[in-house]
């Protein structure tokens, strides 16, 4: 008798254990299911992410992220200020450019993908009256000029 309880107790062991097995293997399979579809999805976004710059270098804005300048003018005529700005505007490194004048001293807030040194050179190849005598200060965000009439 004492048998007979012995060999079904075993039975009924491995009979559980093999059940357990099996929902383990269940369980197994749902997890790699969810790390192929993660792995498809990372691949899809690695694709989108070069398809998305070979269009941003299409449009000709592409580069390093642009830092916010300001620009203040001392002296400068609204008419050289908008022509300054369109100048700007048509280079590949800048991003923006606000205008904002006052006859005593105007602002060009530019987003610039460069340091203010690279800004300070792009400035004076547009504006001859921009020079090195009439810069006041170079900044890590921003540069003061002040032209003479």
């Amino acid at each position: 008798m004492k048998k007979l309880v012995l060999i079904l107790a075993l039975v009924f062991c491995f009979s559980a254990a093999s059940r357990a097995q099996g929902l383990l293997d269940k369980i197994e399979g749902a997890l790699n299911k969810v790390e192929n579809t993660s792995n498809k999805v990372d691949r899809n976004a690695e694709k989108a992410n070069r398809i998305g710059g070979k269009l941003g270098g299409l449009m000709g804005k592409k580069g390093a992220k642009a830092t916010t300048f300001t620009v203040l003018i001392e002296g400068m005529k609204l008419a050289e200020l908008k022509s300054l700005a369109s100048d700007l505007e048509s280079n590949k490194k800048v991003a923006e450019v606000k205008t904002k004048y006052n006859a005593s001293g105007s602002a060009l807030t530019v987003q610039f993908s460069g340091d203010s040194e690279d800004l300070l050179n792009l400035l004076k190849k547009n504006s001859p009256k921009i020079t090195d005598d009439t810069v006041q200060a170079i900044e890590d965000d921003g540069i003061s000029i002040k032209v003479e009439k």
